[in-house]
């Protein structure tokens, strides 16, 4: 039921998005549901699903996620950090429904700068602006048909491409039509630059600015199965009465908006985002949720009535036993190049012989020291970790480090003679 979720689920169903009699799976569970399901169903004597859907896995670098492999990517993150809208558009617009899509931080915000900020949110931001500053604030008239034409008519195309889409899963090539539409009004109002019309073409003006509205108003009713929080925002800028949850693209057409309605203060509706600042950001925090949780810690018992109050003691260190110390491997490791890794201040890309072969490591220690003054340097390397990937980049192990002062600055643990790569520390 994931994809069913992501893009509204049922209640769309029930508005005329798509069919309601469907049965939705993973397609590593299809022979299940495809052939055993119906079966009980059919003994039971209650109705079969008339149409079976199975949707592909979600890769990392074209890989299936797995905790064991440690590539898995949690949706937290991301949301704290570009918002929910902006992961269900990704995943949508970027995967073909029913195939394998590949993740990745990076195609992710290029995806929500390109589409959503340079896109549905310039225009709407831009549309508004002008109707508030030339027209006061109100919708204005569609005037003569002619100067939107060419907008009208990729409208009423991609409305019914939307149909189709919809209800065949076609969840990439809708957004892609949608997307379209988009594109022909901002290619109108670059041609007919509104702002100049101001000069003493107001109908004129007028017609630009209410073709541009109502394209703005079909392209938030059918992207809004699937960025519903921000459609919701612009549907209440456009100033619109009826609510959106009740449109239905099957009876959308253009022409329909009302002119002489107004819209409320224009308001940014998807900034842009900096890409590396971005991906650092949920790169920090996907580390964080990935580490385990510190154990409990005992409640202080009560102070005596009447005695006075304490400081709190330091909290006693974990204890483990020796079997838990000897699961870590750790071999000396001799540093054999070095270089930032791209869009990463903190990072750094290491190749590290460990005696039996050579690892990628990456290491966050580029404020710290440069990448040339670490080559054929000795350092401590926690082997048996499992690989992970930061920015993009696979880490093998970890080199291990003291941080000392309120910036945590590091300082890579070393010794004080010479050691072959490959000896074990214990």
């Amino acid at each position: 039921t994931s994809y069913l979720s992501a893009v509204g689920g049922p209640d769309y169903a029930r508005r005329g998005y798509w069919p309601a009699n469907l049965h939705l799976v993973g397609k590593e569970i299809i022979r299940f549901h495809a052939v055993y399901w119906p079966a009980f169903l059919m003994a039971a004597g209650l109705p079969l699903p008339k149409q079976i859907w199975a949707h592909g896995w979600l890769l990392m670098d074209s890989a299936k996620m797995s905790k064991s492999t440690g590539n898995v990517v949690r949706p937290r993150p991301i949301v704290s950090v570009m918002g929910m809208d902006a992961l269900r558009y990704y995943l949508l617009r970027e995967t073909t429904f029913g195939q394998d899509g590949n993740f990745s931080y990076d195609a992710l915000v290029t995806r929500y700068n390109a589409d959503l900020a340079n896109g549905l949110g310039n225009l709407a931001s831009r549309t508004l602006t002008m109707i508030e500053k030339y027209c006061d604030s109100q919708i204005p008239k569609p005037g003569d048909a002619s100067v939107g034409a060419g907008v009208a008519a990729e409208a009423e195309r991609v409305i019914a491409a939307a149909n189709e889409g919809y209800n065949q899963y076609q969840f990439s090539v809708t957004l892609e039509a949608i997307w379209s539409l988009i594109t022909r009004v901002d290619q109108l109002i670059t041609t007919e630059k509104p702002w100049t019309l101001a000069g003493g073409q107001q109908a004129r003006l007028e017609a630009v600015l209410h073709a541009a509205a109502e394209a703005l108003r079909i392209a938030t009713i059918l992207a809004h199965p699937v960025i519903p929080a921000a459609t919701e925002g612009i549907w209440k800028l456009l100033g619109q009465a009826v609510p959106l949850r009740e449109q239905k693209i099957d009876a959308l057409k253009w022409g329909q908006l009302k002119p002489g309605m107004r819209i409320a203060k224009p308001a940014g509706v998807f900034p842009r985002i900096d890409k590396a600042d971005a991906i650092e950001r949920m790169e920090k925090m996907e580390q964080e949720s990935s580490k385990p949780a510190a154990p409990a810690t005992p409640a202080a018992t009560p102070a005596a009535a009447g005695a006075a109050p304490t400081a709190a003691a330091p909290a006693a260190p974990v204890k483990i036993g020796i079997e838990d110390f000897t699961k870590v491997e750790m071999l000396v490791g001799q540093i054999q190049t070095a270089e930032r890794v791209a869009g990463a201040d903190k990072l750094l890309k290491l190749t590290v012989d460990i005696g039996t072969e050579v690892r990628q490591i990456v290491a966050g220690i580029a404020t710290a020291y440069e990448p040339e003054k670490l080559i054929g340097l000795k350092v401590v390397v926690v082997v048996n970790l499992a690989p992970r990937k930061l920015r993009g980049v696979e880490s093998n192990g970890m080199i291990l480090a003291a941080s000392i002062g309120p910036e945590n600055r590091p300082i890579l643990a070393g010794f004080a003679e010479d050691v072959p790569a490959g000896t074990r520390l214990k």
